[in-house]
């Protein structure tokens, strides 16, 4: 049974995530920041009992250092990762007017905690060990009013393929699956609160609807899998066209 961790596991797409690898027969570790939104998952969903979820906050260094401790204690191994946690991004706003505690806030939680998490799953992986960082279409493009969440997803990206070449010789593949706009519970909650978002969203969207976060777990278990044996240091965009406007 191979081992994963899927970081950000009880919403959304990192939620979808853990649900298919159940099913796949893995093992499953997650973490979340809330007790209470994994007791929620677990109430939806009590096929998730087995798996192994740890109360952590990733942009909190201490909290990750104890997550890999219990996984090598635990485990002893990895054999695969999706880096997935990203919160609600506290920075948005006209670049220089933003306060620079939340610019600092939202590059240490959309990149400086997948870097540490990503220095300690390479150390628990050999050769076969596949990683997948869930990035953005913002890490592809320019990102107006949100500069430093498409800062640290275009960091990201960068540190996704200097890890594939670093880790290629050791049998470890590190790819990246950029989603457009998905309907996760936090779109789910700003479409609540304002009705109109719905069609200005897709709108631009050329496919003219938002990804399922099926649609995105699609091409995460395909990159994690054999199939994708052969690809090293890509990112997967599933965005329904976006980045091509």
């Amino acid at each position: 049974m191979k081992i994963a961790l899927v970081t950000g596991g009880s919403k959304g797409i990192g939620l979808q995530t853990v649900r298919r690898l159940v099913q796949t027969g893995h093992q499953v570790i997650t973490c979340s920041r809330s007790e209470e939104s994994w007791n929620k998952a677990l109430g939806e969903h009590p096929e998730l009992s087995l798996v192994d979820h740890q109360k952590t906050d990733i942009s909190v260094e201490s909290d990750l250092e104890n997550l890999f401790h219990h996984i090598k204690a635990q485990y002893g191994k990895l054999d695969l990762a999706v880096n997935n946690a990203s919160p609600a991004v506290a920075s948005q706003g006209s670049f220089q007017q933003v306060d620079p505690i939340l610019l600092k806030d939202t590059l240490n939680a959309d990149f400086w905690s997948h870097a540490l998490a990503l220095k300690h799953e390479v150390n628990l992986m050999g050769a076969g060990g596949a990683i997948v960082n869930v990035t953005s279409v913002n890490g592809l493009r320019p990102t107006p009013n949100a500069a430093m969440y498409g800062a640290a997803k275009h960091a990201l990206e960068g540190l996704t393929r200097s890890l594939a070449l670093e880790n290629i010789s050791a049998g470890i593949r590190v790819n990246a699956v950029a989603p457009g706009v998905t309907l996760t519970p936090r779109w789910q909650a700003r479409l609540a609160d304002s009705p109109e978002l719905d069609a200005k969203v897709t709108e631009v969207v050329p496919i003219k609807r938002f990804a399922k976060a099926d649609e995105i777990v699609n091409a995460i278990e395909f990159l994690l899998s054999e199939k994708a044996a052969y690809i090293v240091g890509h990112t997967l965009v599933v965005d329904g066209g976006l980045s091509l406007k």
